[in-house]
């Protein structure tokens, strides 16, 4: 490769503008003039002219040929009449009143001037051989260094090449290395996000976990409390089912007793019933004997004889009545007991379980949910079964109701409607609240269709009132007056007074009130 080629390769880009040192001086230079640079560098060494073996660079020549040896050895070898003069001296001649007189010059100075001539002439030729052998010594110096520039230029070439390979390969495995990275860094950074987050559930967890440890702490301390309470309670009621076995079995001692007096009594009535045929009978047969006394006079005896029997059967018969009354007034006293301590073991049930959120409200909002309907109504049409509901209150702590439902109706609307009612009870909250007091209920019987728009509901509505807070759950205990008043009414008069709701039976059959045998029952205070 030539210099003129790697010229025009450096000059044309294929290397790119960088700067380049100068070999000699250090000063750097682009790739196209460092060759310009080179023609005229002061620092180039260059053999002396002189041949006196030294080299000196370029810029110290001219001081180097002046102080050179060989120098000082021409000057030394040369006689002083050689020494070139630049004019021969004329010869000095008395002063003239001419200014210049013309003079013939002799032959040997003429001779000395131009050997004088001729050695310098020499000089100079030697000079120039001198300066000829060190250009073509530095031309032959260049032409080698030329060729090691297109060598180290070649080397150079292929180094780059290779260099920019590499360097292409370098960038490439740069840019794999960098989207791995990249890919690496977006995954550590997904992973990281998935531990924050795994890390913040964690704490939540464990948050959640304290709280529920702490709660359950709570709660079991509540529910030792509970069950000390419910133990205290099932003793007290496996008392009460003891009380209330006992009171099972006097009442059904007492029916069967009442079963006997009352077939007993039947059968005293029938002979009453007899002994009043034969008393009409003695009496019709004693007006044929007055009216035959003078002719039968034996028969008088006979006659009185009878009425001293019938005497004796009206005083048992009046015994009898009298008896049976007792026993009657005994055994409505003894259902009327009865039927209260049923009720009162009922309420003291609801009242063990009313801690339970299931089995009331304190809004004044409360739906019963009725199960095995089926069942409930054969139960209430064999035994007269009243259903009772979980206490719920007007509010928060406010007064305290019950529900109660006869599935087969009561008095004269029995076997036709459902009946319900709904009572004040003894509450927690009661010495806080205002007395008597009126309240306004509307009882839902719920319909379930499917589509909850299309249901119909019967609604009732019903006024309970009370007069005061006591112990008793239904109402106010009445005077003895007022129990002897209402003790021969009806008690179709008596239901209607403690103002109970009526739901005919066939209206149960039109929509769907009855479903999967659940009934609902809506109650709504307006206060």
């Amino acid at each position: 490769m030539s210099l003129d080629k790697l010229k025009v390769d450096r000059e044309g880009g294929s290397l790119g503008k960088k700067d380049s040192a100068c070999y000699f001086c250090n000063d750097l230079f682009e790739m196209g003039k460092l060759q310009n640079h080179l023609r005229q560098c002061g620092s180039i060494l260059e053999q002396c002219p002189l041949r006196c073996g030294a080299w000196i660079q370029r810029k110290h020549k001219d001081g180097h040929v002046k102080e050179c040896p060989q120098m000082e050895k021409a000057r030394n070898s040369s006689s002083p009449s050689h020494a070139r003069l630049s004019d021969p001296a004329p010869p000095v001649l008395p002063p003239s009143n001419h200014t210049w007189t013309p003079k013939s010059i002799p032959l040997e100075e003429c001779v000395t001037y131009l050997e004088k001539e001729v050695a310098g002439i020499k000089l100079t030729l030697t000079e120039t051989t001198g300066l000829r052998d060190v250009h073509a010594t530095e031309l032959e110096n260049l032409r080698t260094k030329l060729i090691l520039v297109e060598e180290r230029s070649q080397h150079f070439l292929s180094t780059l090449v290779s260099l920019r390979a590499a360097v292409d390969d370098e960038a490439e495995r740069a840019a794999n290395w960098a989207a791995q990275f990249k890919h690496d860094l977006a995954n550590v950074q997904l992973a990281l996000q998935e531990l924050q987050s795994q890390q913040l559930t964690t704490v939540m967890r464990l948050e959640s976990t304290v709280s529920s440890l702490v709660h359950e702490q709570n709660e079991r301390e509540l529910l030792e409390q509970a069950l000390t309470q419910h133990d205290n309670r099932i003793r007290a009621v496996g008392k009460l089912e003891e009380v209330i076995e006992y009171i099972k079995q006097t009442v059904e001692e007492e029916r069967e007793r009442n079963a006997e007096s009352r077939a007993a009594l039947e059968a005293e009535l029938m002979e009453a019933r007899r002994s009043s045929e034969q008393l009409v009978n003695l009496a019709a047969l004693r007006m044929q004997l007055e009216t035959s006394a003078v002719a039968e006079r034996p028969e008088l005896d006979r006659v009185a004889v009878l009425e001293v029997a019938n005497a004796e059967t009206r005083a048992e018969a009046a015994e009898n009545s009298a008896r049976m009354d007792t026993i009657s007034r005994d055994l409505r006293a003894l259902t009327k007991s009865y039927h209260k301590i049923r009720g009162e073991i009922v309420d003291f049930q609801a009242r063990i379980n009313s801690t339970s959120p299931d089995l009331g409200s304190d809004d004044g909002h409360f739906i019963w949910r009725i199960d095995n309907f089926t069942s409930r109504m054969k139960e209430a049409k064999e035994k007269d079964a009243v259903l009772t509901s979980p206490h719920f209150r007007t509010s928060k702590y406010g007064y305290t109701l019950k529900a109660e439902v006869n599935l087969n109706g009561i008095g004269k609307w029995k076997g036709r409607h459902i009946t319900s009612t709904v009572r004040l009870v003894a509450g927690p909250y009661d010495p806080l609240l205002e007395w008597p007091c009126e309240l306004n209920i509307n009882i839902v019987l719920k319909d379930q269709p499917a589509n909850r728009s299309q249901a119909m509901d019967i609604v009732k509505s019903l006024q309970l009132k009370r007069k005061s807070s006591s112990k008793r759950h239904d109402y106010d205990e009445p005077s003895d007056e007022r129990t002897k008043s209402t003790e021969n009414l009806d008690m179709n008069v008596i239901q209607m007074k403690r103002q109970y709701i009526f739901i005919p039976h066939t209206s149960l059959d039109k929509f769907e009130y009855i479903k999967n045998d659940v009934m609902f029952l809506e109650f709504i205070v307006n206060q």
